[in-house]
């Protein structure tokens, strides 16, 4: 039973990052990564992914407040980028279990980097690094539909790029 309920929260993760990243508001970005980064977290709970739910849940966190700086249509500080990178990698440091964790350190810093973004466009770039390497990351774990969100992940940041930024330039 844990097992299929990390599928079904992975297929809602997959979902979420789907439509975050066929969007052009940063605000609508950042609520579909809130629901991407919760269900995720409790996918790689339930599949014994330590250092992968840390991740997710930082996401969560930076995820909600810089949702807050747009949403007020603020300029979120550049100090708090520095303090979710901290956070990253300190939850990456607790977290290391085995050479694989240090895939899911590397995909923080993709996170961190995206959500900080205020376009778009810069945005889906970090996000596709991300998804390929938390794609590695899943396919040794074992969480077979959140490789497939990662999978979804890196088309949709793909189709996102050439859709909104590639296309639009010319």
């Amino acid at each position: 039973m844990t097992y299929i309920l990390s599928q079904i929260f992975g297929i809602v993760s997959s979902a979420a990052a789907i439509l975050s990243l066929q969007t052009k508001s940063i605000k609508l970005v950042l609520i579909f990564q809130l629901l991407c980064n919760s269900s995720g977290a409790v996918s790689y709970i339930l599949t014994g992914g330590l250092s992968g739910c840390g991740i997710y849940v930082i996401a969560i966190l930076q995820s909600l407040i810089y949702s807050i700086y747009r949403i007020k249509e603020k300029k979120a500080p550049k100090a708090l980028a520095a303090v979710f990178i901290s956070a990253y990698i300190i939850c990456s440091v607790l977290t290391f279990r085995a050479p694989i964790d240090i895939l899911s350190a590397a995909a923080a810093m993709t996170c961190a980097f995206a959500l900080i973004q205020e376009r778009s466009s810069v945005y889906r770039l970090f996000i596709l690094a991300n998804g390929t390497i938390w794609l590695f990351y899943d396919l040794t774990l074992g969480a077979y539909t959140m490789m497939f969100s990662h999978v979804a992940t890196v088309i949709s940041a793909t189709v996102g790029i050439i859709r909104f930024d590639i296309k639009k330039k010319k």
